[in-house]
Parts: structure tokens; sequence; C-alpha cells
């Protein structure tokens, strides 16, 4: 849910200008979930890893997720570098710290600063943003060995929410059961058979592009979904996708309509 929480005693007009900047786009929460979506799935990189989940990273690649949203935001929100922090938002410079844990760490050049703050939850499909002045007060006296220090409990109360636990596009394959998971993925030497597998067990949901492109694990996953339809056909499953008459049929069928990048199976 978007709300910016702003006090009627605020007294920081910086950060009020950089929460204007981002109200003023129109649609920012969704977009910052789409953003979010896929600064983790770039990392994950299924179609090269064949990895799905966040929780299957290495702690050096969870500490990129960071940069990589940093990378997308700027691209994303039209954000120019800044010479000390990250951003310079509206003559301001901002930093932007990312966790997919509970606390994000403010390093010693940004104590006193500005600092946007996003937290993802990819098991919950949550995400939350929000900014704060790095003040000494609302950080924990306590500093790891990098001399970066953490918010407190009582400092997290002065941060201003542009999104608090907003939805972030679902991670496709976390939702599988994991009974079906393991038996589309057991196929461990054919793509093919995954994706086959896939459609087979996974019938009725829309299927994104990203999930078949970590079944498929090859450069060219499309050309799996072509070749799934046939062999399913003759099995009395349909695959829709969002071309010719596929979207009246998933209608007449009573299923999600497809969009671009999107499958859904069905039984004939």
């Amino acid at each position: 849910m978007m709300h910016p929480s702003m006090k009627s005693d605020f007294n920081d007009p910086e950060l009020a200008k950089v929460l204007e900047y981002f109200l003023k786009f129109n649609g920012f929460e969704h977009q910052a979930a789409q953003t979010l979506r896929r600064a983790l799935d770039e990392v994950i990189d299924g179609m090269r890893t064949g990895r799905w989940s966040v929780d299957s990273l290495e702690k050096t690649e969870k500490t990129y997720i960071g940069t990589k949203v940093e990378i997308l935001f700027k691209f994303e929100f039209e954000l120019e570098s800044g010479t000390k922090l990250d951003f310079v938002i509206e003559g301001s410079e901002v930093d932007i710290k990312c966790t997919v844990l509970r606390d994000w760490m403010i390093p010693q050049e940004a104590i006193g600063e500005l600092c946007l703050l996003v937290k993802i939850d990819d098991a919950k499909s949550k995400f939350s943003i929000g900014l704060i002045r790095a003040d000494l007060e609302v950080l924990r006296t306590g500093k790891n060995r990098d001399r970066k220090s953490s918010i407190s409990a009582e400092g997290k109360k002065s941060v201003c929410w542009l999104v608090e636990d907003g939805g972030l596009p679902v991670n496709f394959l976390a939702t599988l059961d994991s009974e079906v998971r393991l038996k589309i993925f057991q196929h461990e030497s054919s793509g093919q058979k995954r994706v086959n597998e896939l459609f087979r067990l996974v019938q009725r949901r829309l299927i994104p592009r990203v999930a078949l492109e970590t079944v498929a694990r090859q450069k060219d996953p499309m050309k799996r979904v072509r070749d799934a339809r046939k062999a399913l056909a003759e099995e009395g499953i349909l695959i829709l996708g969002h071309q010719n008459s596929d979207p009246q049929t998933a209608r007449e069928k009573g299923v999600p309509v497809p969009q671009k990048g999107e499958f859904i199976s069905v039984e004939r």
C-alpha cells in the first residue's frame, strides 16, 4: 500500500522534496514492484543456473541484489549519479539501501544523509520503500566490522514510507508445491521434458516467461514451448499464449487470458 507518512510538523525540506519526486511518478508502486522483481530475477539468473529462489543464492550474491536494485532504480526513475552517495534527487544526495533480511546497514558516509530504504520479502511477495534521514539518533550504537550501523527499532518509526508492504510480483516457481517442483526438475538432462512436465502438472495457472526460462535452461525457451504444445496435444492438453485465437480459447475455457510472455495449459 502506498502512503507517504508525512507528519504535520515535518521539518526536513530536503526529505520532503525527494518524497515528492517519487510521488510524481504515476503508478510508482507498480513500477517499483516490477523493478524489484526484475532485480531479483536477474541476480537469481534462473535460465543459466536453474535456481529459482533468493534462498539458493550465495551470501555474496545476496549482497549484489542491492547493487542491481541501485542500477535498475537509476534507470527506471531517471536518477542522476551522486558524487558522495548513490543518487542526486532534487539537488540532494541520496543513498539507497536494500535488504532481503530485516535490517539496513548504513555506512559512515551516509550518516546524517538521506537514505532510500528498500526491503524485499520474496517469500511473502511483499516489498517496502521508505525514506529516512540517517542521523545518529536513529541508528544503533554498535557497528559491524565494516563500521556500518543498523537502524534501531525506535529509529524505524522515523521512516517516511512511500510503499509499506506493497505487493511484489510472485516468484512463480516458489509458489508450486514442493513435490510438483521436484517432479519438474527431476528431468536433469532434458529441458524439453522439464517444460512438458511443467505444463502437464501446472494447469489453469498463468506461467510467466522467467519461470519457463528457468525450467528450460536454454537460449530459446519458446521453442521448448512450441514443442511442448505438440507433445501435450496428444495427451489432450492445450497450451495457450497471447496470440491468434488463444485468448478467445482461454476465455471459453474459463481460465486467465495470457499476456505477452505468459502461457497457460488447460485440458482440451
